[in-house]
């Protein structure tokens, strides 16, 4: 699958008409979210080659400071914040608190949001803004990625926009591929570490699997947090990650009942 919207989009499609009808509200909701994005996408001028040009990939992986900067994006409160009602519109039909920012906030929100994975103004807002920023990252990503040797860089957190990882794939007994939240990056981690805080104590660690051993759910005793995901080897078909996090909920709320969480905003000095 290539590095776009409206790929997904159109792979959510698909999904949706092999499953029973009761199952197919949230995907929905989804795939017509998707759609709408893929829209913007297109229509994007982005065009890094000129940033991209004076780039240091080994400063880059000696820092661990992500590839891309938040100006790149150049968003306009002229350009952004109509496009953050349209987004917000979407939003409502889930997330009836949704509601867009002043224009002149619109930007700073979203630098914000870029830098500390939060607005600071409530979780509404911070679904709204990873809403709307996913055309600018995903386009950013597909640019970037091509001139980074991403299997390298071995952080728990995104190598071309800092976000965190909500999926992985697991692809050996050693190796595994995280998948950005908000970029949709991926990236190779060992298995047997906590891409959140480090932790590699094997006590402190631990998953749990479907009972097809398809899909699991790695946890962290030391921090809290879970990350979920499948196992490609045990996987029939093509592993999507980007639809597949759509298409297991399921194994979010497991682990939210058994006292996981996922990580929220950024710790002080983990600046995107």
């Amino acid at each position: 699958m290539s590095h776009s919207l409206a790929d997904l989009a159109e792979a959510l499609a698909t999904h949706i008409s092999d499953i029973p009808e009761e199952e197919a509200d949230l995907l929905r909701f989804y795939q017509a979210l998707f759609a709408l994005l893929a829209e913007q996408q297109a229509a994007l001028t982005l065009d890094l080659d000129a940033h991209l040009a004076d780039f240091s990939p080994k400063k880059w992986k000696r820092t661990g400071e992500p590839a891309l900067r938040f100006e790149w994006l150049a968003l306009t409160p002229e350009t952004f914040h109509p496009w953050l009602e349209r987004v917000a519109a979407h939003l409502r039909q889930r997330l009836p608190d949704v509601s867009s920012p002043a224009p002149a906030q619109s930007v700073q929100l979203a630098k914000r949001y870029y830098h500390e994975n939060t607005t600071g103004e409530g979780s509404a807002m911070d679904a709204l803004m990873l809403s709307a920023l996913l055309p600018w990252l995903w386009e950013a990503a597909r640019q970037m990625m091509l001139h980074l040797p991403l299997d390298e860089w071995l952080r728990g957190y995104c190598p071309i926009c800092g976000g965190f990882p909500d999926f992985e794939t697991i692809v050996s007994n050693k190796w595994r591929r995280l998948l950005c939240e908000r970029c949709a990056t991926e990236w190779r981690f060992p298995n047997g570490m906590c891409p959140f805080c480090g932790e590699d104590t094997p006590d402190m660690l631990g998953f749990y699997t479907t009972e097809d051993d398809v899909y699991r759910i790695d946890v962290c005793d030391s921090c809290g947090s879970y990350i979920k995901g499948a196992d490609s080897r045990r996987f029939e078909g093509t592993l999507n990650p980007m639809l597949e996090r759509l298409l297991t909920p399921g194994l979010d709320y497991s682990a939210v009942e058994q006292g996981y969480t996922r990580p929220e905003a950024f710790e002080e000095g983990e600046d995107a």
